[in-house]
């Protein structure tokens, strides 16, 4: 726990750790260059940039190295090395990377994250350096090993677990087993086989904490509290939901810095601040800067109540179909997760690690000793848990990191309470208490493992399950560097010489990109981006751009449908439409397709039309055009459970536009009533539960009777039914400052 020596040659203090700074660092600083045009240059001087801030970064270490062990590398890295094999020649094929992250890797791979001629190519314009990280190994070692970074990360988090776990467990092959046990939570292992990203920031945020936890005894608290910020900064980079999991370290480092042993002078305290305000900016300004350049938001699409991109239509908030609902779930959620999985992620299952470490990390706070490692890496754990819920998430994806704290924080309790004391100030239950916690960590981790072979992102079978499919698709290893040498011939020609991809389906993104990477790509599936006449100008003038090339799209045969409707809606034809078979670098893994030929409008009339977005459907209205009335004419006092019920409420416009009664051919830009049921203190019951359109076009200052079909919750209690008009696609009125009717119902039994 020492800190390292001043003097010591970077050689010296080099560890595990140090090659993935220095690749962090590569695609960090290849942002700070997508203004060189040409791609060779650029990556040369990022990879000088990296070099250099690598060397600055290990040569001034505030820590001093703590090699592992044989015992961590036989006890921890082999066992995640087994359960990484176990899947790794099957080729990830998970919705997020299909839908985006392929292409976020093939477009940073080559500059900007937009091409010239796109339009909004990506549903999820966030951050690409994650994904250009995983591009990077994807284009060493092919396809299938590609994935092996977060085998990396995840072995460097686990060095970092031993690290904050010493203290607390002195003997190595021990604490080896300890921290085995804190690894094997099956959210973590659902990922390693995976191009997501949330790995990848697993060991920046536990740096951080080792860090936070050090800074009391460290020699040089500047360095320490700088280098946190560094490590929080490119964390919130890689995701910026992790900024949730970067308060808690934040607020450690600001106390130690304020009250700590080390306290610093005022002067000395706004020095550091400014500088740990430069480092945790460093990481996030390059794409900040490119996005609001390209959206007029830093954060698109996120934080757009804000700062109001034309490109989205409202706040970008948060999914309601997860986390917890109303105050109490609110802070109880940690714990109710382990009972409401199908609240925590799509795959629905959990075995309770987080309300295992909320528990520990309580009773930590009591029987540890103030200040102590134990002690404050309680804190930090029941803080991140409690942010992670309060701040509407309480989604399995953005806990990663406190599921690795939470595991840590059960071991440090144990072993707090299993410590032998000084006679008589040691309760006798004690003992019996870390024998508890342990054991029941044990049992969650058993758990752990057997939901982790038999779920994961892309529901990929293992080689338990599959042994000859997992031999045949070993041979491809290191020989999957392209998609389109696995194509036939025939498919080959038919896909080539494309102009543009028209995005229409999900699932085909990564496709497309795979097969042509530098193509522009036309997204006409994002209703969300066709909402104001600016955002149509800017669709048009990509449609011009394309004009006289070749436009091809890919969707599922399921979305076949939804597709031909989203082209067709923005103005393009579509000409035809045949069946294709993708092998997905496999030739066992066929992905059926449906190639979409689409014509664009090359006559002025054409670009003319789509340039003012058709007619004025195609816009959202001013904010103060957004104002209604809604009375209630038979509000119910009561109703059963489930109950299914049709009320009449009366509407009168108090904006200036007249609100359409029909949209578009798939309902887009109508206003209709609907409704949706909270609870007493406003949490989200039911959303989207029922809709009733206007019979006609609602002018200024008219009024009309609508009858809505509203169904009940199915658990009795007391809730509010709301009550609220929708321009669809665009948005409620409640966000533009309309005030919906809120009623108070009582459910009963």
């Amino acid at each position: 726990m020492s800190a390292a020596p001043a003097h010591a040659p970077a050689a010296a203090r080099a560890e595990f750790g140090d090659a993935l700074v220095l690749l962090y660092a590569l695609v960090f600083a290849r942002q700070y260059f997508w203004v060189v045009e040409n791609n060779a240059v650029a990556w040369a001087l990022a990879a000088a940039a990296a070099l250099a801030a690598t060397y600055i970064y290990v040569k001034t270490k505030p820590l001093a190295p703590e090699p592992p062990g044989r015992s961590f590398w036989l006890v921890v890295a082999l066992p995640l090395l087994f359960v990484y094999a176990l899947r790794a020649p099957f080729p990830d094929f998970s919705f997020d990377v299909l839908n985006y992250r392929l292409l976020h890797a093939e477009r940073s791979l080559r500059g900007p994250l937009f091409a010239a001629g796109d339009f909004f190519p990506t549903p999820a314009p966030y951050n690409p350096a994650p994904d250009t990280l995983t591009g990077l190994f994807r284009y060493l070692l092919g396809y299938r090993l590609g994935t092996v970074v977060n085998l990396l990360a995840l072995v460097w988090a686990a060095q970092l677990t031993d690290r904050i776990l010493r203290p607390s467990v002195a003997r190595a092959w021990l604490r080896a087993l300890c921290v085995l046990a804190v690894v094997l939570a099956e959210h973590l292992l659902f990922e390693v086989n995976t191009y997501m990203a949330d790995l990848l920031a697993l060991p920046l945020l536990l740096e951080a904490t080792l860090l936070a936890l050090r800074a009391g005894g460290a020699g040089r608290p500047r360095a320490v509290f700088v280098r946190a910020a560094l490590l929080l900064g490119a964390a919130v980079a890689f995701k910026l939901t992790n900024l949730v999991a970067a308060v808690p370290v934040a607020l450690v480092c600001a106390h130690q810095a304020l009250f700590g042993p080390g306290r610093m002078a005022a002067r000395e305290l706004i020095k550091t601040t400014a500088l740990a305000l430069a480092a945790f900016a460093a990481p996030l300004l390059p794409f900040a800067v490119y996005l609001c350049a390209q959206t007029g938001n830093p954060f698109f699409p996120l934080a757009n109540t804000l700062f109001r991109s034309p490109y989205w239509p409202t706040g970008g908030g948060w999914d309601g179909r997860w986390g917890p609902r109303g105050a109490w779930e609110t802070l109880l959620w940690p714990v109710l997760v382990f009972f409401e999985p199908g609240r925590h992620s799509e795959l629905a299952v959990y075995s309770g690690r987080l309300g295992l470490g909320f528990a520990a990390s309580l009773a930590g706070l009591f029987v540890a000793r103030r200040g102590s490692t134990a002690w404050t890496l309680c804190l930090i754990s029941l803080l991140g848990c409690l942010l992670w819920s309060a701040a509407g998430m309480g989604y399995s994806r953005y806990g990663l990191h406190l599921e690795l704290l939470s595991g840590a924080a059960v071991v440090a309790v144990a072993s707090t309470l299993l410590a032998r004391g000084p006679a008589g100030r040691r309760s006798p239950l004690a003992p019996a208490a870390g024998v508890l916690f342990a054991a029941l960590l044990a049992a969650q981790v058993l758990l752990a493992c057997r939901l982790a072979g038999r779920y994961e992102w892309a529901m990929r079978r293992t080689a338990l399950d599959d042994f000859d499919g997992w031999a045949a698709d070993a041979k491809e290893f290191l020989r999957d560097r392209s998609l389109v040498s696995y194509l036939p011939a025939a498919e080959r020609e038919r896909l080539a010489g494309v102009g543009v991809w028209v995005e229409s389906g999900m699932k085909s993104n990564g496709v497309e990109a795979l097969l042509s990477p530098e193509t522009p790509v036309l997204g006409v599936r994002y209703q969300e981006y066709f909402t104001t006449g600016r955002a149509w100008r800017r669709y048009a003038e990509a449609v011009e751009r394309a004009a006289g090339g070749r436009a091809l799209s890919l969707c599922l045969p399921e979305d076949l449908p939804s597709a031909l409707a989203a082209v067709r809606g923005r103005g393009l034809g579509v000409e035809r439409f045949t069946p294709v078979e993708v092998p997905f670098f496999s030739e066992r893994r066929r992905v059926g397709m449906m190639l979409l030929e689409v014509s664009l409008p090359g006559e002025a009339e054409g670009l003319r039309r789509l340039a003012e977005g058709g007619s004025w459907k195609g816009g959202a209205f001013r904010d103060e055009d957004y104002r209604a009335r809604v009375e209630s004419l038979d509000a119910p006092a009561a109703m059963r459970a489930g109950e299914k019920r049709a009320l009449r409420f009366r509407v009168e416009n108090r904006g200036g536009a007249t609100w359409p009664a029909r949209g578009n051919e798939i309902n887009w830009y109508q206003v209709n009533l609907g409704d949706r049921w909270l609870d007493p203190a406003g949490g989200l019951v039911n959303d989207m539960d029922a809709r009733a359109a206007l019979p006609f076009d609602l002018a200024p200052g008219a009024s009309v009777e609508l009858t809505l079909g509203v169904t009940a919750p199915r658990r009795p209690g007391d809730y509010v039914l709301e009550i609220d008009l929708v321009h669809e696609g665009i948005t409620f009125f409640r966000d533009k400052g309309s005030r919906p009717l809120r009623l108070p119902v009582r459910v009963e039994p």
